[in-house]
């Protein structure tokens, strides 16, 4: 890999600067240079043990990308990737857990991606609200008198307004998501940690540096699993809503149009009020007993959608900053996250 040559390159460049600065200081006695060739000296060796190790755990077939993929095969999951993110199956798994076309697997279960949960409420819910909006702008013309659905309607249309704009924006919180695990999977070993290498080595950089080759472990290693730990934990009591409660819902909402669209059609007499009055309040009773049930339903497997969509993921952030936090510790730096440092 081509950071990994350089930082090497760099790394030898240094450790002959702090040779040549120590024997300089020793053949002129000079006290400062000999210490600042020893300390330069010192400071390569390590770099060169660091690089050494970070290549060995950090390359495709190294032994920390090996045990990043030993927890998620050891935790009985599978998904399904190609390309660049085949190398670490916990990013793998986290794409498909969040955007996934293929269900994935947890123990001998079967899961939607979130994004399919998502949709699979989205499509059907913005179904029905058209239908619903279709009825509450029908005017029922008695000849004497008209009637409009669009008072007892709108409190049902407003919720299922509020529940498509919630499930819209989670949809564009798990593409973003998706981006970001695809940037780390490209950037963050190949790109960032070399960078990070390479910034060590210079005596005023060498704190940025120790940041930097954190943040990069800790997005790499860390932070994917993190949603392994998410899926895990909401598995066993995921609130997924089938397909078949939504069209119900859509049929009971296309006969209650129909209904209304019939009646309200042409003359109508004053005998006809009453029956056309309870074929409206049947369907009026069947439309909101079957709202009634499916929304239960939808708002159960929404609350569930929020917490894995929106807080699950600032709990993984939380995860991944204390790591990182610790890691820059261990490599002579410090990283501080503002509020976060609470953590």
């Amino acid at each position: 890999m081509i950071g990994y040559e350089i930082a090497v390159s760099i790394v030898a460049i240094m450790i002959s600067i702090g040779g040549i600065a120590l024997g300089i200081g020793y053949g002129i006695d000079y006290r400062r240079l000999k210490s600042f060739g020893k300390d330069e000296l010192f400071q390569s060796f390590i770099n060169a043990l660091i690089l050494g190790a970070l290549f060995t755990f950090f390359s495709p077939s190294g032994m920390g990308v090996s045990l990043v993929n030993s927890i998620v095969q050891s935790s009985n999951v599978q998904a399904y990737c190609s390309g660049f993110m085949n190398d670490n199956y916990a990013i793998c798994f986290a794409d498909n857990y969040l955007v996934g076309l293929q269900p994935i697997k947890i123990g001998n279960a079967s899961y939607p991606s979130l994004l399919d949960a998502s949709l699979t409420m989205l499509v059907p819910l913005t179904g029905s609200y058209l239908l619903l909006g279709v009825i509450s702008a029908t005017d029922l013309n008695l000849g004497f008198a008209s009637f409009s659905f669009s008072s007892i309607l709108s409190p049902v249309m407003s919720e299922e307004s509020f529940i498509i704009k919630l499930l819209t924006f989670a949809i564009i919180d798990l593409y973003t998501q998706s981006a970001l695990l695809s940037v780390v999977s490209i950037v963050a070993i190949p790109f960032l940690l070399p960078i990070g290498i390479v910034l060590r080595t210079f005596y005023l950089t060498r704190k940025v540096g120790g940041m930097i080759m954190a943040i990069a472990i800790g997005l790499f290693a860390v932070y994917p699993l993190t949603y392994l730990l998410d899926a895990q934990i909401t598995a066993n009591y995921s609130a997924g809503l089938g397909p078949q409660a939504f069209t119900t819902f859509n049929l009971n909402s296309q006969s209650m149009q129909e209904q209304i669209l019939s009646a309200g059609s042409g003359g109508i007499s004053a005998n006809a009020i009453t029956p056309i009055g309870n074929g409206l309040l049947s369907g009026l009773t069947k439309l909101v007993s079957s709202f009634t049930g499916v929304f239960r339903q939808v708002m159960a497997a929404v609350s569930v959608l929020i917490i894995e969509v929106f807080f699950f993921p600032l709990f993984s952030l939380i995860i991944t900053i204390v790591s990182i936090r610790e890691l820059a510790s261990a490599l002579g730096s410090e990283v501080s996250f503002g509020k976060f440092d609470i953590f």
